[in-house]
């Protein structure tokens, strides 16, 4: 066994080609120490993503080898489509390593500005752009399926519309107005939480009905503000209301409202650090701040950057970059 001083002369004679291969070497067994797997394909195969044709979603497929850079390959038997275990992930065709996706997607868990992800994983901008917003897709329609239950918080923030247009020195208006985006947030006692888009400025009984109606289960205490919109939905939704009114000088507001405050101030800075999104882009960046909330509630459970490579291995999602 060599000695540590002996171990440091032979990396430092090494060749810069030599030196290369040793750095995957050695990347290669780190990620194989601390995950199990080192490549994209060996992560599918550990987390069971199914065999299955992206075509035709038959499981009748057989193994044909390997493709020259070394992934399996298999075949439909009832439609003949080749493919491969990525196929259908957002992975598919992707040419870079395993270590390289273990360091972007660690910076997406924790959301640093894309001019720092595309420094730390030394890509462009655009191509950091790309991959964010391939990621997003997977998370697409997360939402959806989220019920809270029994005691609820709701309320609204608000986030200027870059969309809007100003005439050269013309100030944006005070307080509340078209010029904002509203989104409500809901969050329940289990921590489960909701964040959707809601149209601009002031929203209407409709608009929040709308957007939390699907997301209730009926029987709930909803705690909220006052806000009359709310009525609409507590009456349909068969709910009971709570009402705190918005006042920072009482302390039984601020006690009973905090969580829900402190839901709207994370979101609201999460928010800052993405600034310069597009505003259609708006719902999915909501989404992502959702699912990253959940994992973030079970971290102790499942390691956050590991939990998000399975999601993305495991679901079915395509991303068509717009121009």
């Amino acid at each position: 066994m060599l000695s540590k001083a002996d171990l440091f002369a032979y990396v430092l004679s090494l060749s810069q080609s030599d030196f290369q291969s040793l750095q995957k070497a050695v990347t290669y067994r780190a990620n194989r120490d601390k995950y199990g797997f080192s490549t994209l394909d060996e992560a599918a195969e550990f987390y069971g993503r199914p065999v299955r044709c992206p075509d035709c979603r038959s499981t009748h497929c057989v193994s044909i080898g390997s493709s020259p850079g070394g992934n399996k390959r298999f075949q439909c038997r009832d439609c003949g489509r080749k493919f491969s275990y990525l196929s259908g992930t957002v992975f598919f065709s992707a040419k870079r390593d395993f270590d390289f996706w273990e360091r972007y997607i660690t910076c997406m868990v924790f959301c640093p500005t894309e001019e720092l992800a595309s420094h730390m994983c030394g890509i462009s901008h655009p191509t950091a752009h790309l991959w964010r917003h391939k990621i997003f897709a997977t998370v697409d329609g997360y939402q959806d399926h989220l019920i809270l239950s029994d005691r609820i918080w709701i309320d609204e923030t608000y986030l200027n519309d870059t969309r809007i247009m100003h005439e050269f020195g013309k100030k944006r208006k005070r307080g509340l107005s078209k010029d904002q985006i509203c989104i409500v947030v809901a969050i329940d006692v289990h921590k489960n939480m909701i964040a959707i888009q809601c149209g601009n400025g002031n929203p209407t009984g409709n608009r929040i009905e709308g957007a939390l109606l699907n997301h209730i289960k009926p029987g709930s205490v909803i705690v909220h503000d006052g806000n009359a919109a709310h009525n609409q939905l507590i009456a349909k939704a068969g709910c009971t209301s709570e009402v705190y009114k918005a006042d920072t000088d009482d302390p039984k507001y601020i006690e009973q409202m905090q969580l829900i405050n402190n839901m709207c101030g994370w979101l609201q800075r999460f928010l800052y650090k993405v600034m310069g999104m597009r505003m259609e882009n708006l719902q999915s960046y909501l989404n992502w701040f959702v699912y990253l909330f959940r994992i973030k509630r079970d971290d102790e459970k499942y390691p956050k950057v590991e939990r998000v490579i399975r999601h993305l291995l495991l679901t079915d999602a395509q991303y068509v970059r717009k121009y």
